[in-house]
């Protein structure tokens, strides 16, 4: 490494997952074994050295090096901001840790409210296509969705058309949860999305959903941390 490469600053980052299935989609879009991808608006520099702290449920603390090897801003239409990160020979293998998940994992909890009956069937078997072991849980009233609204869901699928302010209110509670549940917006208008957005949802996807646009959606909202805080070093 350069004496210019040295004398950038190191960066620290503690990436939290809000569960395990998270991690693991994380993983199979954003991570391999020489590097990842990480989502983060901090200004880092190229050839920065990064100390990578990974919280996943279940797991613990995964600690990982490596140095920034590309920055893309968030005017950029070529994706979400973030850094492009190669792992150094100082980051463990993350075989054992990948292996031990996968053997322990049931599947993703989807909440899926939609009101139309045959909208629901159409929408659950993308979701299935999408994430083959998903359990799909189908609802038709926000009322009876608040309920379903826990830890144990991974993904909540609202789709804002049929009841705006029912669909609005179910963004809000999934926002609102603790830890918050990631969510997708279904909406065919662009004033709908904006609400949507307004009310938290992570992502917004026009309605009927195209099946490539709600596959990255559904994937960007499941893989995203919960929580990226990155710090200087001295």
């Amino acid at each position: 490494m350069s004496e210019r490469q040295h004398s950038r600053v190191p960066y620290c980052v503690r990436v939290e997952f809000r569960t395990a299935s998270s991690f693991l989609v994380a993983y199979s879009v954003n991570i391999s074994r020489g590097g990842l991808f990480l989502e983060t608006d901090a200004a880092i520099e190229l050839g920065a050295r990064i100390e990578l702290a990974l919280v996943v449920p279940k797991v613990g603390e995964i600690d990982l090096v490596g140095h920034a090897v590309w920055v893309r801003g968030r005017e950029s239409s070529e994706g979400p901001p973030g850094v492009g990160i190669e792992l150094t020979d100082e980051a463990p293998d993350l075989g054992p840790i990948i292996d031990k998940l996968v053997a322990n994992y049931t599947g993703l909890s989807v909440l899926l409210l939609c009101g139309d009956r045959q909208d629901r069937t159409s929408l659950t078997r993308l979701v299935k296509s999408i994430f083959t072991t998903a359990e799909v849980m189908q609802v038709a009233d926000s009322k009876v969705a608040a309920t379903l609204m826990t830890a144990d869901v991974d993904l909540a699928i609202i789709d804002v058309d049929f009841d705006v302010d029912g669909g609005l209110a179910s963004l809000r509670t999934a926002k609102a949860s603790v830890p918050a549940i990631p969510t997708v917006a279904l909406a065919s208008t662009k004033k709908l999305r904006e609400h949507a957005r307004a009310a938290g949802a992570d992502e917004l996807v026009s309605n009927p959903p195209p099946m490539a646009e709600l596959q990255v959606a559904l994937v960007r909202a499941m893989g995203r941390p919960m929580s990226t805080k990155t710090t200087s070093g001295n």
